[in-house]
This record gives structure tokens, C-alpha cells and sequence, in this order.
């Protein structure tokens, strides 16, 4: 939530995917120094074969159709995928280091990577806070539409990352930071990662997204703070169903 003195109260929103578990899993590995959505890539499984590739790659004795940042490969009785901004030689280096156990994932690390974080793409739940842009005193940059803190698990967000363009945003609560739009809704968004698979975010939908939009939305992710489980009890709040991202 938005922390600092005298800021309204907002409206608490959680959304439960209640079969994210049986969905795709994901493991999100990185180098030893990337950070979120960057010198990394996400391994989905399973998933559905790719369109007719422009070519093949060998990966640990069979062919994976090759595509610009991704691979898919036959892993088990289906197939993976694995998508992220690393050259392709490393993308088939980790794809050859995946199992599948019980119809999951799994990443023995090569060298100079580590696995940051394995869980369904879909997060299982997601908690968010709402305000008026105009409550928080950003309208002039933001315009007078509304405010979303959020914090979700990783995987699928991080995924969705490697395929649209993202923009540095500097550090929140010191951690690297990014800006997109067109993931989760509105106008743009900042993303940074408070814990390893575990995202917070500030999305707001208003006025047109340009640096004094993006310096709004790191000054509001600097004044974000964590909620006890009172805390976030004590929210007015509501409940949905249903999926934010698509594998």
C-alpha cells in the first residue's frame, strides 16, 4: 500500500486463480548478476508446440524449433519453452539443464546462472490497493484515473516481460526497476522485485504514459509499504476470479 502520512486509505482487490497449480509452472534463472527481466530467461512447461518454426536448434539430443529470444522443445510427454533477452547459446545451454518432474520444471543451473524462483506462471494470488490518482497528489503527471499497488509471484510476469519492451527505471527500495506497458492494464506500469519471485508493482491508467508519468510512478513505488495480514484485513475490500496473463 501507499504508505506516507495523511495518504487516504484505498480499496483492497484480490484476485485468486484457483488453478493456478494445476496450470504452467515456471522456473525463472538468471545470471549470477542479472535482476528482473534482464540477463535472465523464464522455462514454461508445459506448453503447446510452437507455429511452424524458421528453423531448428539442438538441445540435449533433440531438435527445438528457434525463434527470436525463445526455443520449444520436447521435454516428457510434452513440450517447453524457454524465452528471455540471453544469446541463444545460453537459452539452449539451460533449456539442455531442464527436467520435468511431476509435470514441472526443473533447472539444474549451468554455471555462472542461478534459478531465482519456480512456481506457476498464473500467480495464485494476487493482492492489490486502489486509489485516485488525484488521493495521492500525482494527478498532474498522472492524470485523475486511478492508482493499483500490487504483489504477485513471478514467473508469468517475468515471461511476459521478455516479449514486450520494458524501460529501465532506476532503483525502488533499492532494487532495479522497470517500466512497461500493455502486461497488466492501464496506461504503463513500474515493476521491481522486493524478495526473489516476488514482484510489487504500481500501475496507473490516466494520462499518457512520458517521463513525467514514469518519475510519478517510481516517486509512488518509493512510498509503497508492506501490509501485516491485519493490515491488509482491514482494507475494504473484494474478491475476483480469474487468470491476468496467458502462457
Amino acid at each position: 500500500a501507499i504508505g506516507a502520512p495523511g495518504t487516504p486509505p484505498g480499496h483492497g482487490l484480490e484476485r485468486c486463480v484457483l488453478d493456478a497449480q494445476d496450470g504452467p509452472w515456471t522456473a525463472v534463472v538468471r545470471r549470477t548478476s542479472g535482476v528482473l527481466g534482464r540477463g535472465g530467461a523464464v522455462v514454461t512447461y508445459p506448453v503447446d508446440r510452437a507455429p511452424t518454426p524458421a528453423r531448428t536448434v539442438p538441445v540435449g539430443g533433440v531438435d527445438a524449433d528457434a525463434g527470436p529470444g525463445w526455443l520449444v522443445w520436447p521435454l516428457g510427454d510434452r513440450h517447453a519453452r524457454i524465452r528471455g533477452d540471453l544469446p541463444e547459446a545460453d537459452l539452449a545451454r539451460i533449456a539442455a539443464a531442464t527436467t520435468a518432474t511431476g509435470g514441472r520444471p526443473v533447472v539444474t543451473a549451468p554455471a555462472g546462472f542461478r534459478v531465482v524462483h519456480t512456481g506457476p506462471y498464473a500467480s495464485p494470488t494476487i493482492r492489490q490497493v486502489r486509489y485516485g490518482a488525484a488521493t495521492l497528489d500525482e494527478q498532474a503527471a498522472l492524470g485523475s484515473g486511478l492508482v493499483v499497488v500490487g504483489l504477485r509471484t513471478g514467473g508469468g510476469l517475468e515471461d511476459q516481460m521478455y516479449v514486450t519492451n520494458t524501460v529501465d527505471a532506476g532503483l525502488v527500495a533499492g532494487r532495479p526497476a522497470r517500466v512497461f506497458t500493455g502486461l497488466l492494464g492501464g496506461n504503463a506500469a513500474i515493476a521491481w522485485e522486493p524478495a526473489p519471485g516476488l514482484v510489487g508493482y504500481v500501475l496507473y491508467s490516466g494520462a499518457n504514459w512520458d517521463d513525467a508519468a514514469t518519475a510519478a510512478l517510481r516517486r509512488l513505488a518509493e512510498r509503497t509499504v508492506p501490509l501485516d495480514r491485519d493490515a491488509w484485513r482491514s482494507t475494504e475490500q473484494s474478491a475476483i476470479d480469474g487468470h491476468d496473463l496467458t502462457p
